[in-house]
């Protein structure tokens, strides 16, 4: 809802920035640390995620895909991959988030802890709401987690992520209340093994990226361009960089892209344009005489971040 109305016919985690959707930025760092076998829950506009990854082998990874039909919560789709656990060790990826700065190193000592939950939080994210799980943590382990607060009890947010040494979470799903809003939530989950006296270990990243607001997509543009590998040339335009642009795109005259721009594939941009800290997405016509800033702009609607 949050990036609505765009995410009406995207999925949020297909939202391209510097060419390649949020999730395999996500995918790609995972492979990287070393994990090879991913699930991808899959629901809205679910075929967009499963043809574009349905061929994606990169170091022969393998990629399953289950279909949550109901949307119940962040929970429910959790427990559509119980079959594909088993009761082996997995890591849980919330598929719009991006740790950018220390994720091998923290999920090094999330693998190797010997808790059965480990989980990752941050005090220092990025995200236009206060729509965050909310950490209570002492001497490292979580006293208690909350999700979506409003009123903080701590400035420590979850960042998204949790391993589970075996599939025992599952059974607390299973005996998991609905919540306020009428959901199954993860971290309600994670709250009711805390009251059976059970642990989660928490470990702190430097900052994480909550790709799924309009000022944490612009933050996650942020982040690649300046760790991407950007082209020596650009098409006839003024290009402050860094900048992204795709293919097949068009510009009139005495336009200026840049910086922290993202241009997709197959673009039209008119005469005068200055575009500056916003993504365009394919297919989008820009008309001309336009200024534009700290934007989100699709082929049906421009989403400015307030």
């Amino acid at each position: 809802q949050r990036l609505q109305p765009i995410t009406d016919y995207i999925p949020k985690p297909m939202i391209k920035i510097a060419g390649k959707p949020i999730l395999e930025y996500i995918l790609e760092d995972l492979l990287n640390f070393g994990f090879d076998d991913f699930c991808i829950i899959v629901g809205h506009e679910a075929n967009q995620i499963k043809n574009y990854f349905i061929n994606w082998n990169k170091n022969n990874c393998n990629i399953s895909f289950v279909t949550q039909n109901d949307y119940k919560g962040t929970a429910h789709a959790m427990y559509l991959a119980k079959d594909f656990t088993k009761n082996d060790p997995f890591l849980l990826y919330l598929a719009d988030t991006i740790i950018p700065l220390d994720l091998n190193d923290k999920l090094s000592k999330m693998v190797s802890d010997v808790n059965s939950i480990s989980i990752l939080s941050s005090k220092s994210f990025v995200n236009d709401s206060n729509s965050v799980g909310n950490v209570v943590v002492k001497d490292n382990f979580v006293k208690s987690i909350s999700e979506k607060s409003e009123s903080n009890k701590t400035n420590l947010a979850w960042a998204g992520l949790a391993f589970f040494r075996d599939s025992s979470f599952f059974k607390v799903i299973e005996n998991l209340p609905l919540s306020k809003r009428g959901e199954y939530d993860i971290t309600d989950a994670m709250d009711l093994v805390i009251k059976q006296n059970k642990i989660i270990r928490n470990y702190s990243c430097k900052k994480f990226i909550d790709c799924g607001t309009p000022k944490g997509l612009l933050d996650g543009l942020k982040f690649v361009l300046t760790k991407k590998e950007l082209p020596d040339t650009f098409p006839v335009c003024n290009v402050i960089e860094p900048c992204y642009i795709g293919i097949n795109c068009t510009f009139g005259t005495n336009t200026t892209i840049g910086p922290f721009v993202s241009v997709d594939d197959d673009v039209s941009i008119g005469n005068n344009v200055k575009i500056s800290e916003t993504v365009v997405l394919n297919n989008a016509k820009i008309s001309s005489n336009d200024v534009i800033s700290h934007s989100i702009i699709s082929k049906k609607v421009k989403l400015s971040v307030n």
